[in-house]
């Protein structure tokens, strides 16, 4: 087989997959809404339209019918070892949680 013969998974297959796997394991709401709102899932009341993290590693959203970023959710890096604990109970191979990752990483970056 060679490189070229190597399935690779679009992003959104790999967020589909992530979300099929992580709505069924039993974590926190806070959590939950969390990992909704970086796989684009409503999957709690308290629905995160968008999330910043701040210069010092802050972790904040902007909730359904809010205008500003209102709501702290926690450090970022306290996500990032969420998302490495969560990855072998939900089954997440490697792609999948350096999708989730990445997400992260994305959201740090925007100003």
């Amino acid at each position: 087989m060679t490189c070229d013969d190597t399935p690779i998974l679009e992003s959104d297959q790999i967020r589909q997959d992530c979300a099929r796997k992580l709505r069924v394991v039993q974590v926190s709401d806070h959590l939950q809404s969390i990992l909704g709102c970086i796989l684009a899932k409503a999957w709690t009341a308290l629905k995160l339209i968008e999330m910043a993290i701040t210069p010092n590693g802050h972790l904040l959203s902007r909730c359904d019918g809010e205008a500003t970023f209102n709501a702290f959710l926690g450090a970022s890096d306290d996500l990032i070892r969420n998302i490495h604990d969560i990855g072998p109970v939900a089954e997440l191979d490697g792609d999948e949680i350096g999708f989730l990752v990445a997400r992260v990483v994305e959201i740090k970056r925007q100003k």
